[in-house]
């Protein structure tokens, strides 16, 4: 029987494999976690290389910046600005390469998954 919004019968009165955590001999369920999680991973993956990108497009404003309006400014301005700007894009490059190995490692898991869901049938 389908369960829909409309039906009078809630999807908790049936029983589930894909409900609870539990059974872990069953890799389809655990295939379609890892490619949710690889997908969200995916999505986080490209607003890092977004953030990366707007960070240096930012650094280059402020060197910009500092050469048009603060030419009688003390030169450790400008060098602490670009430090502490590359300093962030840094932080952000780290957690990307995090993601990235991450993400790695989902596909190995998927990959996995899948050839233990097709020989499971045989």
């Amino acid at each position: 029987m389908l369960i829909s919004k409309r039906s009078r019968r809630k999807s908790t009165l049936f029983d589930s494999r894909f409900r609870d955590g539990s059974g872990g001999e069953f890799p389809l369920r655990q295939y379609l976690r890892c490619r949710e999680d690889f997908s969200s991973g995916l999505v986080h993956t490209l607003l890092y290389v977004a953030f990366v990108v707007t960070l240096i497009v930012f650094t280059r404003t402020v060197n910009d910046l500092f050469f048009t309006h603060g030419a009688d400014l003390n030169p450790w301005f400008h060098r602490g600005a670009l430090s502490l700007m590359g300093l962030f894009i840094l932080s952000v490059l780290r957690r990307l390469y995090y993601k990235v190995m991450e993400l790695r490692e989902i596909r190995a898991e998927m990959s996995r998954l899948k050839e233990e869901f097709r020989n499971q049938g045989q």
